[in-house]
């Protein structure tokens, strides 16, 4: 790791033009499981500002998950970060008060999180060279994040303090979601529109009916599957309301030994269609987006159709609590999926088809 971050080449150096682009490309490949891939497809403008945008939103997600920051600090934190966008002029002052608010311990910290936290004022300043149109999305989704984030903090750490750290009911779960995941629906719909002129007005609003799920689909396939590993964390976002329903009296006793497994399955089972319902509004929004707009549909379908194998594979949710590994797809599933959609990303008929076959129940 201490290589990679090496090969950054930024020191105490302030990075801009080419240098500032060539770090936020470069620290994208280090800070993204599965965003690195379907952002580089894309291209101009639409890259860049999307790019920007996940940066941004990661480095909001790393303050939010600090283990060692009080949900206080991480309020503050993430006030001070959210102040860099409330005006396009993103100024370097506001950029500073945030990086000198971050704890001291990152700066000695070699975790390619903390390092972009700290390059704030490398990729920050690239956003003004955006048009208005690309820029005010990116600004608005990245203010509404952290408000989201030191929201459910400090709920988190409430929760916490008395052992455990759980969602109570289903809509406690959307709104989580919602700030985490679904904004960012709202943000691709907005950047999209202002990167063609093939979609309309009308084409648009259609698509804002859809746009949330996107982010949500991703979202609660990622509590599916991380569900076992979040547990050892003493943190569970399956609600209680769905606990109760198959008998258990709190979400924590999911993970204990000797635990039905079937019933277990039950609960997460709920989840699972959750999922997929969210699923098959984002591969409606994906249709939305012209065929000719081959690059922007990739983006979209990738991550979708990941979801959509990972969802597969797990079933009934009883093989999230029985096998010994975690239950995800291979690389080549994944080689397969980028394959495939490349070659079929303009045929609607072609998408519902592989994807029908996916939804269809094991």
């Amino acid at each position: 790791m201490i290589d990679k971050l090496d090969s950054l080449d930024t020191g105490e150096e302030v990075l801009e033009g080419k240098a500032a682009w060539k770090y936020a490309e470069d620290i994208l490949q280090l800070v993204s499981r599965t965003f690195a891939l379907n952002i580089q497809v894309l291209r101009g403008k639409l890259h860049r500002s999307i790019l920007l945008a996940y940066l941004y939103l990661r480095i909001a997600d790393t303050v939010e998950d600090d283990p060692d920051m009080k949900a206080s600090e991480k309020e503050v934190v993430l006030g001070l970060f959210a102040d860099i966008f409330r005006t396009p002029e993103l100024k370097d002052n506001a950029v500073a008060a945030f990086e000198n608010a971050l704890p001291e311990s990152w700066r000695k910290s070699e975790h390619p999180y903390m390092n972009l936290c700290l390059h704030s004022h490398v990729v920050v300043p690239l956003l003004r060279e955006l048009p208005e149109m690309y820029a005010a999305p990116v600004r608005a989704v990245t203010v509404e994040m952290c408000g989201g984030m030191a929201k459910f903090a400090l709920r988190q750490e409430a929760a916490l303090s008395a052992g455990w750290f759980t969602l109570e009911k289903v809509s406690d779960l959307d709104e989580y979601c919602y700030y985490v995941a679904g904004i960012v629906g709202k943000l691709l719909t907005n950047l999209f529109a202002a990167d063609t002129c093939f979609i309309s007005d009308a084409r648009k609003a259609e698509m804002q009916k859809f746009d949330v799920s996107f982010g949500l689909a991703l979202q609660v396939t990622n509590i599916v599957k991380d569900c076992v590993e979040d547990s050892g964390r003493r943190v569970c976002f399956i609600p209680e309301e769905i606990c109760r329903r198959h008998g258990f009296e709190h979400s924590s006793d999911l993970f204990k030994d000797g635990v039905d497994s079937q019933k277990c399955g039950a609960v997460l089972s709920e989840l699972v269609e959750k999922a997929w319902r969210h699923l098959d509004d984002a591969i409606a929004y994906t249709k939305l987006i012209p065929n000719i707009k081959m690059r922007t549909r990739l983006f979209c379908l990738w991550p979708l159709f990941m979801a959509a194998e990972n969802l597969h594979l797990i079933g009934n949710g009883v093989s999230v609590f029985t096998s010994e590994k975690k239950v995800k797809i291979t690389r080549d599933t994944v080689k397969r999926i980028v394959k495939e959609t490349s070659m079929h990303f303009y045929s609607d008929k072609w998408i519902d088809k592989a994807y029908g076959k996916l939804r269809m129940k094991n």
